[in-house]
Parts: structure tokens; C-alpha cells; sequence
């Protein structure tokens, strides 16, 4: 079996290189007859392209889960609960692997891979001990292993080695960015996933770390100039710390120094929290547009969204449309053009007024429909849940619903979905906007699509369902949305429960046939059943009219 393995490869071997050879005798006598050969440029691909390629070409599944999940009905989650502690614990057994390879490096000492793989090796320790040099620092520093930077910058200070300013200022920056820790490793996928949810709601909280080493750092630096205060300025404002970084704003205007357009997008960030009142707030805007005008330094597409995320916290008043109007003119002039996160904070400011409806969501979606979206702003992966709630409470269209789906569902365009959190409440406002609009059979095209393996309503969204059902007379689907609120641990929600009783009660015709009686009166009693369960399992229960 080996040998036949063996010469078919060599056959396909010699085919290959017969091949190669008439390509190449082509190419000369094409070049010798002045036929010009134009051969395309490399293009730069990753480990994993040729899998996405394929992958594109295969639908998915709605019958089938995340390939996260292990392909058994035991295995398969069917709670938003689930879901999260399945995917969570397959990372964590690795994290589990990392630790004790970490605590315990004397076990492995055998050579893993040739060439070596350093992620497979144990976390180097740093100590007084080690043979540290400025260069060791730069490394760490590339690779930003914040803890670690810090730890050979003081061991390098203790033992008086002289630090240059270059790497004095990439330090900083490292420390700035992260916030003086260690930020979570991109391997792991899910917790960024289920935790990103955490940090939007922590979106205007201070979080940075006043006595921290950034601090310590900037502070030992003998002349600090403007690529040092443009960078502790953004350093703090991306931490919402922002009276400090307005005050070493003005300390470095007052020095004279010209800072980074970053830091003065962050300092125009500042007027949230230093500055009260609309009017206020936009003075504070002028004034810093002003002076990166005097100092030639030209806006760029997060100066724009910085504005705009100002004029988001006074959306209440009547001025901030046109103030929001006339930043969008102004980038315009300087060929920028807005991202998904200028529009996201567009339909804050344009929306914000409840009794005057405002469709910037159909301008916005003429704009972007036929364009390929990328991520440019991390503010970005909010447009869409802000798109759809737009839908369900501000202009309460099922057709302007549609067209975000669409827009979501082309191309790359899922990626900027966000996180989990956002994830669910697009969704959540999906569902229920289609409850309110459309048909039973257009609901559950929709429902069989997503449900449960892209999303698992909520105990609200569900009782909408079900009062679509009841509202429609679709006695014929009872079972089922019976079914997945067993599977969705929903049967204790008396509110859902109540209004499914109450519409199999209410739809029960006489002119029914007699197989859809006999479906009804086995339904009737398995939720009795699973009630009276619950009441043994759980204790004493309120009481059910049924």
C-alpha cells in the first residue's frame, strides 16, 4: 500500500515539474517574440486564507452550531448561559495548561518544535539574577508585555544602566495605551467575546490609575516634550481621566509645544466632563480646533467622531444638529469621510427627540449599502444595535429593519456586530419589531433561521412571540414555541406561560379538526405536568390560573 502511495506521488511529481518546465519554455519564447508578460504583484497572504476562501463558498447551517461547540446533542447549548460557559471552559482548560506550564517550567524541558515556538515555552522570569541590558527592554517592549517592561525598567534603573530617551518614550507609550497592566492575549477569543460587553458599559467611568507606573514614568522624564505630553494626554482620556489631561493640555500649550492630532482629538474628548452646558462645550470644541489651526495640524476622521461624541451629551439641545451639520461640511473640505461611528453617534444626536421623527437612518443607509464596511473606530461595532433600535422605537419600520439586516448580513459586515452584548440586543429588537409588523409565517421564517444557535430570546421576547401566535391563531405552532421554552429554561415565567394558556384557550374552535384538538389537549397537559414539577422542585410557586 506504501509503494503505491509512493509511486503515485512521484507520477504526480514529475507531472508538476513537466509542467513547470512548458511554462517556462512559453515565457521564453513569448520574450523572445516582444510579447510583453505582465505578471501581478505579490500579495501578501495569511496561514488561514485559503480556508476562508473555501469557507466562503458554503452557507451556513441554521440547523447547526457554532463549530465552537462539539457536535453532540449533550454538547450543544440551548441557553444564553450555556453558550457562554461552554465556550468560556474550553478556553479556560487552556488557560488551566498555560498556568501550570508556567508554574511548574522544570517539567518541560524537552524541545517541543524545531524551529522552537516561544509561545510553547514557559513566561521568562525576571529578577535581579538576570543579565539585562537596554535591548532586552526594547524586545519586551515590542512584544507589549506590560508587567514585564516595568519589572526590567526598574531592575535596569537599580542597577544604574543608562535608558535612552527612544525607549524611554516606547515604554511610555506601552504603559499609556494599556493602563500601567498586562491586556488580555488575543488567543483567547471568547473571553474577549462575553468580557467586551463590560468595558463599553464602563464607557465614560475612570478607570485609569492615577499613582500608577505611567505616571511615575512621565514624571522622571527631565524635559518632557510634545511626543511625551501627547501621550500621557491620550493615555488618560482613553481612560476617561479627563481633568487631568486637560490641565497637561493647557500646561503644554502654555510650553509652547505642538502636540499629535491624536492628543488634541483627545483633548477635544475632555469637554465632556471639564465643560458644562451646550454652549460651553462647544466653545471648548472652537477653541481647540483653533489652535491645532495655528499650529498647521490638520483634523482626521477621529477628530471628526471626537466631536461628535461631544455633541452626543447635548443631544437635548436644539443647537447640537447644526453644530453636528456643520462639523460633517468641515470634514468634508478635508476629503474625510465619516465611518460607521460617525453615524452611530449621528443617530444619537438626530434621534434624541422622540416626538419629531428624524429619518438620518434611510440617508445613512443609502450611503453605506453598497459599500464594503471596515472597522476604523472601535465606536464602530455600535452602529448596527443603535440601527435596529433605531428602528424598533424611533421610526417603528419593519422595512428600514430589513435593510440594516441586509446591509449586516453582506459581504465581511457581521464582524461589526461587537460582542455578545451587542449581539443579543440587536436581536432583541429584530424580534420585536418583527412581532409588531409582519406576519406569523414571516416571524418564523426568521425564527427557524436564527433561533437557537445565533440567538435565544429573552423571556420578554418570547411572550411577544407568543402573543403573535395568539394574536394570528397559530394554534398549529404551540407545540413547538412549547418545546423551546422547555430548552430555553423559560417554563417558570408565569407572564409566558399565562399568555400561552390564555391563547390556546382563546383559539380553540369548535370548526377545528379533531387531530388538532387531541395536539392541543396533550399540550395542555404537559405544561400542567411541568408546572406541578416545579412546584416539587422548587418549593411553593404562585398560584396558576390555567
Amino acid at each position: 500500500m506504501l509503494n503505491n502511495y509512493r509511486t503515485a506521488f512521484l507520477r504526480k511529481s514529475n507531472e508538476t515539474i513537466q509542467l513547470f518546465r512548458l511554462s517556462s519554455n512559453t515565457l521564453e519564447k513569448s520574450s523572445s517574440n516582444g510579447i510583453k508578460i505582465d505578471i501581478p504583484k505579490y500579495i501578501n497572504r495569511s496561514s488561514t486564507d485559503i480556508l476562508k476562501a473555501i469557507s466562503s463558498t458554503i452557507q451556513r447551517d441554521p440547523t447547526a452550531a457554532h463549530y465552537k461547540y462539539h457536535d453532540d446533542p449533550y454538547l450543544i447549548p440551548v441557553s444564553n448561559f450555556q453558550k457562554r460557559a461552554y465556550a468560556l471552559s474550553q478556553e479556560s482548560g487552556r488557560k488551566a495548561a498555560h498556568w501550570i506550564l508556567n508554574q511548574h517550567p522544570e517539567l518541560f524541558n524537552h524541545k517541543v518544535a524545531f524551529p522552537p515556538i516561544e509561545k510553547f515555552y514557559p513566561k521568562v522570569v525576571y529578577d535581579e539574577n538576570c543579565d539585562l541590558d537596554e535591548n532586552e527592554l526594547k524586545i519586551i517592549i515590542e512584544k507589549a508585555i506590560v508587567s514585564d517592561a516595568i519589572a526590567v525598567y526598574n531592575l535596569l534603573k537599580k542597577k544604574n544602566i543608562e535608558i535612552s530617551s527612544d525607549t524611554q518614550q516606547s515604554l511610555l507609550e506601552l504603559v499609556c495605551f494599556y493602563n500601567n497592566q498586562d491586556n488580555l492575549e488575543e488567543d483567547w477569543i471568547e473571553e474577549r467575546w462575553y468580557t467586551q460587553a463590560n468595558n463599553n458599559r464602563e464607557e465614560y467611568r475612570n478607570t485609569w490609575k492615577s499613582n500608577g507606573f505611567a505616571m511615575t514614568l512621565f514624571s522622571t522624564i527631565k524635559s518632557p516634550n510634545s511626543h511625551h505630553y501627547s501621550i500621557i494626554i491620550q493615555g488618560m482620556a482613553k481612560y476617561n481621566q479627563f481633568e487631568e489631561a486637560y490641565n497637561l493640555y493647557k500646561e503644554a500649550n502654555e510650553k509652547g509645544f505642538v502636540l499629535s492630532i491624536n492628543a488634541y482629538n483627545s483633548a477635544i474628548k475632555t469637554a465632556i466632563y471639564v465643560k458644562e452646558g451646550a454652549d460651553h462645550k462647544w466653545l471648548h470644541i472652537q477653541e481647540i480646533l483653533t489652535q491645532m489651526h495655528n499650529s498647521g495640524v490638520s483634523m482626521n476622521l477621529y477628530t471628526l467622531n471626537s466631536i461628535l461624541s461631544v455633541l452626543t451629551t447635548m443631544a437635548t439641545n436644539s443647537e447640537s444638529k447644526k453644530y453636528a451639520l456643520k462639523t460633517i461640511a468641515e470634514a468634508k473640505q478635508f476629503d474625510i469621510e465619516p465611518c460607521l461611528a460617525s453615524y452611530y453617534y449621528l443617530l444619537q444626536i438626530f434621534c434624541s427627540d422622540k416626538k419629531n421623527k428624524s429619518t438620518i437612518l434611510v440617508d445613512i443607509l443609502n450611503l453605506i449599502e453598497e459599500k464594503s464596511l471596515s472597522i476604523k473606530d472601535l465606536a464602530d461595532i455600535n452602529f448596527f444595535t443603535a440601527a435596529m433600535e433605531n428602528c424598533r422605537y424611533h421610526l417603528q419600520s419593519i422595512d428600514i429593519a430589513l435593510r440594516v439586516h441586509s446591509v449586516l448580513l453582506k459581504k465581511k459586515n457581521y464582524n461589526l456586530i461587537g460582542d455578545s452584548y451587542n449581539e443579543s440586543v440587536y436581536y432583541r429588537n429584530f424580534f420585536a419589531i418583527l412581532c409588531q409588523n409582519e406576519s406569523v409565517e414571516f416571524l418564523m421564517k426568521y425564527y427557524n433561521d436564527l433561533v437557537p444557535h445565533i440567538y435565544i430570546p429573552e423571556p420578554a421576547i418570547t411572550e411577544l412571540i407568543v402573543k403573535t401566535l395568539n394574536v394570528a391563531a397559530a394554534v398549529e405552532l404551540y407545540p413547538k414555541i412549547w418545546s423551546d421554552i422547555l430548552m430555553f429554561d423559560q417554563a417558570d415565567r408565569e407572564p409566558i406561560i399565562t399568555e400561552l394558556i390564555d391563547g390556546m384557550a382563546q383559539n380553540l374552535f369548535p370548526s377545528f379538526e379533531q387531530s388538532i384538538k387531541e395536539k392541543l389537549g396533550l399540550l395542555s397537559g404537559t405544561i400542567y405536568d411541568a408546572i406541578e414539577e416545579r412546584k416539587e422542585t422548587d418549593g411553593p410557586v404562585q398560584c396558576w390560573e390555567i
